[in-house]
């Protein structure tokens, strides 16, 4: 046994009172020299140290030093720089065989002065080591870093019994890294929960289970009283419409498995639909089997409201609220397809503004703006609701009027061209009021194309224009 040892009790009661301490206050790496402490005292050996590895490849490795106990402050490393974030590449064998072996989980017992004059023996005699014992330090099946222990004093060989109780000391240690992972991520949990109104949830395809926020999903019982699925209750919070493309975007997930699941759900909360992005990975078994699906749910109705507006900008005139001109070329196609296949009735009109440059140029691009919004509020009175009013320039519109006739479309020109007629704009300088010309037409087969209806439409407009405004021309 090591010097002071009597029996391997001494050391189990050392690495208890080390593991007490790791579990308890702080645990990493706040408490661990009192670890380290423990088993140096028992061992009565000179250094124990703790090596992190920082980054880890194939051809290289970044450990970094990052905790010690030593029996004399003379044998203390914790200033030399040479070991705070230093880097060992393949091309050193010495010390890379050492790597390859701690990441297969060995340790090494090593006297110094066995080795062969080499670097790594170099090394070791330059930090006073006469001895040393490390073991691997594995996190969560990972190799995290390594346990070491030096004596600088003598050429002490280890016995295959004190290297299986130390080799216990990396278990609480590991824990307690692990522990320190888990809280560091439940509070970064927390707080993006606070920033972003969100929670966990699991899924286990073993057992058919889900948690929400790691809480387990109430079965409940139906009338019939058999148990229903945790799934089937969860899709009840989920706005009708959404469960069947959620469900079948989840499948398609599950069988490619390809980067990281996402989706946008409606999700019951109280009495309201709350827009829902739903975030998840998958986990598999060592057969390649879906185990498990695991993610986070974020509110996302304030995103949903910036798409929604974005979506309206792009498809709405931004001073009056109707479609804009793409819009409407997309509909009068759209409406141009839909006639072609029923036979029913389409009649377009073409309206633009009587003289509105004079209206701007004396009144100012403000009342200008006042017209074409009083315009569109006669429009709404006068048109249907599956009738298209649409801005196509600035003193431009046109109305797509699905399975309206040639008389009909006729009716509704002159009823939004004699309101408009009608109206009067006060303003402290007086009343004005303002008239438009309105070109209309109804598809015939001539009109093979939504171009050739707004080249129609455009000519009976043109042809209002010349003969005095204020009129609606039909075309043919």
């Amino acid at each position: 046994m090591v010097k002071g040892l009597s029996d391997s009790g001494v050391l189990f009661q050392a690495i208890a009172k080390g593991s007490e301490a790791l579990a308890h206050g702080s645990g990493w790496p706040e408490n661990v020299e009192a670890l380290l402490a423990e088993l140096g005292m028992a061992t009565g050996i000179n250094r124990v140290w703790i090596l992190q590895n920082v980054e880890v490849n194939e051809d290289s490795l970044v450990h970094d030093y990052v905790a010690e106990w030593v029996s004399s402050p003379g044998y203390s490393l914790k200033d030399k720089t040479s070991l705070r974030m230093f880097r060992v590449d393949a091309g050193n064998w010495e010390y890379w065989n050492l790597i390859e072996s701690r990441k297969r989980g060995e340790h090494q017992s090593i006297i110094v002065g066995d080795m062969p004059e080499c670097w790594l023996r170099s090394f070791l005699q330059g930090q006073d080591v006469k001895s040393f014992l490390t073991v691997p330090i594995i996190v969560d099946g990972e190799w995290w870093g390594v346990l070491g222990f030096n004596d600088c004093e003598r050429e002490y060989r280890w016995s295959d019994d004190e290297i299986a109780i130390l080799r216990t000391a990396v278990c609480p240690l590991s824990n307690a890294i692990l522990r320190s992972r888990l809280h560091a991520h439940a509070r970064q949990f927390a707080i993006l929960q606070r920033i972003t109104d969100s929670l966990t949830w699991e899924y286990s395809l073993v057992r058919n289970r889900i948690w929400l926020g790691g809480h387990s999903v109430d079965t409940g019982f139906a009338s019939t009283g058999k148990k229903r699925s945790p799934v089937r209750t969860l899709l009840q919070m989920f706005h009708p419409n959404d469960r069947r493309p959620f469900l079948q975007a989840l499948q398609d997930y599950i069988k490619d498995e390809s980067g990281t699941f996402r989706y946008d759900i409606r999700v019951r909360r109280n009495k309201d639909w709350i827009w829902t992005e739903v975030i998840g990975t998958l986990e598999r078994d060592e057969s390649g089997a879906p185990v498990l699906l695991s993610g986070i749910a974020l509110d996302i109705r304030r995103r949903k409201r910036d798409e929604i507006l974005l979506a309206q900008q792009a498809r709405l005139d931004p001073l009056t609220g109707v479609a804009n001109r793409r819009t409407f070329d997309r509909l009068l196609e759209h409406h141009m397809l839909r006639a072609e296949e029923t036979g029913a009735d389409l009649s377009l009109l073409f309206i633009d503004f009587d003289k509105f440059k004079h209206i701007n140029d004396i009144w100012g691009h403000g009342v200008g703006d006042m017209a074409l919004k009083k315009f569109v509020n006669i429009c709404s009175d006068c048109l249907r609701t599956e009738d298209v009013l649409a801005r196509i320039g600035g003193e431009e519109f046109a109305t797509i009027l699905p399975g309206a006739t040639s008389e009909a479309a006729v009716r509704v020109g002159e009823r939004i061209r004699l309101a408009v007629e009608e109206l009067n704009l006060l303003l402290e300088a007086g009343a004005i009021s303002f008239t438009i010309s309105i070109g209309c037409i109804t598809k015939t087969k001539a009109h093979e194309s939504a171009d050739d209806l707004l080249l129609a439409a455009d000519k009976a407009l043109y042809r209002a224009k010349r003969g005095g405004r204020n009129q609606l021309v039909k075309g043919g």
